[in-house]
């Protein structure tokens, strides 16, 4: 798993603090919607409850999800549109920590975000197995060089889709220490989000 390397030493007082998370304002064509403020926090808890209910392998530890979420970051967008991302990522993590092997590590997925000035970052990394082929073959180009003929991840290709379609973006690692972490990086500027309908 990842604390997300680009974070280090961004506490309040420290010269790399990113201030307080910013606010995310969709908008269609010219006219800004006007629409509730979102939670990410209040959807992944949520997320939370739902996939722990699930149960999955009755016979392996459970997950443990850990939210670094802060209560106070707010999205201006659609609820449905940012639970549509939030959910299948979640429940990947969580499907790759439940996959690790036996070990005496633990089973976890450890979801943070990041408020910067031109984007918020969350970020799902688990203690899994690390990316699985199709996963690695579905990374933006840049990251992986995949060859077209190699199958890729169709849960993270449509997830891709979906991000690149409010001018989001999704990336995929390996952590050094185990396991991998996936990433959406939704921009403030609401140009990059004028293409959202």
């Amino acid at each position: 798993m990842t604390s997300h390397p680009s974070r280090g030493g961004s506490t309040p007082g420290s010269s790399a603090y990113p201030g307080p998370p910013r606010i995310l304002t969709f908008s269609r064509g010219e006219q800004q919607v006007s629409e509730t403020a979102v939670s990410p926090h209040g959807i992944l808890v949520a997320l939370r409850a739902e996939v722990t209910a699930s149960g999955g392998n009755r016979d392996a530890a459970p997950v443990s999800v850990t939210l670094d979420v802060p209560d106070s970051l707010r999205i201006e967008a659609d609820g449905d549109v940012i639970r549509r991302l939030l959910t299948p990522l979640l429940g990947r993590s969580v499907a790759a920590a439940g996959r690790a092997a036996a070990s005496p590590s633990p089973r976890e997925v450890l979801v943070t975000a990041v408020g910067y000035p031109d984007r918020i970052e969350i970020e799902f990394a688990d203690s899994g197995s690390g990316l699985t082929p199709g996963e690695r073959n579905s990374l933006p180009r840049g990251l992986s060089s995949a060859d077209p003929r190699e199958s890729t991840d169709p849960l993270l290709d449509d997830l891709l889709r979906q991000a690149t379609s409010i001018g989001a973006t999704l990336t995929a690692m390996e952590c050094p220490e185990g396991g991998s972490a996936v990433t959406l990086c939704l921009p403030i500027r609401r140009t990059a989000l004028r293409r959202a309908a």
